[in-house]
């Protein structure tokens, strides 16, 4: 890597922003202990049990609770979760509810939005003592109502987008969510996205970063996309 090369990537806000985490992640620890002592351990091995079987269509590894509390963990650490005040939290595609709990311990409030596909990702929530409104988000369709406003909305390891469908969403799709998910924030209030790759291996086509870029948005790691408060 050259000299200018390296100044050039030193320059990327995005680098600023993942190094200035990992430092934060350094110096605050969270300890994965403090966050299973607040799950009833008796129902969680009840839950293990019933769904951690091979091959299972409800995604077995989610009951390995230790190791998805440590991914978010990192994923609260990284948005700055774990040092400011309460904030309320709306979560896309919550799945097991993992990160919602992490944020919760953490001092904040949240709500899920997903599917009810899977029994496994139901009595995770149930478990956690979590709330989350059914509902399958959609091109050109608005977000459910909650009755609330948001200082977060979070996404992770999105599949509303259709990434592994022909013709995953492009910018006018993404500029429809945007728009709307915006009514749905409190003032100064944030959108991060976590993309999925899509078939090719790319997260977005190079015309849809520059419209992430246009509004706004820090790309860190090529995947994570954090838009400034509204």
């Amino acid at each position: 890597m050259n000299l200018s090369h390296k100044i050039r990537k030193l320059a990327d806000p995005a680098v600023a922003v993942s190094f200035k985490r990992a430092v934060a992640r350094a110096v605050r620890p969270l300890p994965v202990s403090r966050f299973m002592s607040q799950i009833d351990q008796a129902e969680l091995k009840r839950i293990r049990q019933t769904y951690g079987v091979p091959g299972s269509r409800d995604f077995p590894k989610y009951v390995e609770a230790e190791r998805f509390l440590k991914l978010n963990i990192r994923r609260a650490q990284d948005l700055g979760l774990d040092r400011i005040p309460a904030q309320r939290i709306l979560d896309l595609g919550s799945g097991a509810g993992y990160f919602l709990f992490v944020t919760r311990v953490l001092g904040h409030s949240g709500l899920g939005i997903d599917l009810d596909n899977y029994p496994l990702f139901r009595e995770m929530f149930e478990l956690f003592g979590l709330r989350r409104i059914i509902h399958r988000i959609e091109k050109f369709s608005p977000l459910p109502e909650t009755g609330a406003r948001y200082d977060w909305i979070t996404a992770f390891s999105i599949g509303f987008s259709g990434p592994l469908q022909p013709v995953p969403w492009g910018v006018a799709e993404w500029d429809y969510f945007l728009q709307d998910a915006k009514q749905h924030l409190r003032p100064g209030g944030r959108i991060f996205l976590d993309l999925n790759p899509t078939r090719n291996g790319s997260f977005y086509t190079d015309e849809l970063r520059q419209f992430f870029l246009d509004q706004g948005a820090v790309i860190d790691r090529r995947s994570k996309l954090l838009f400034p408060p509204k």
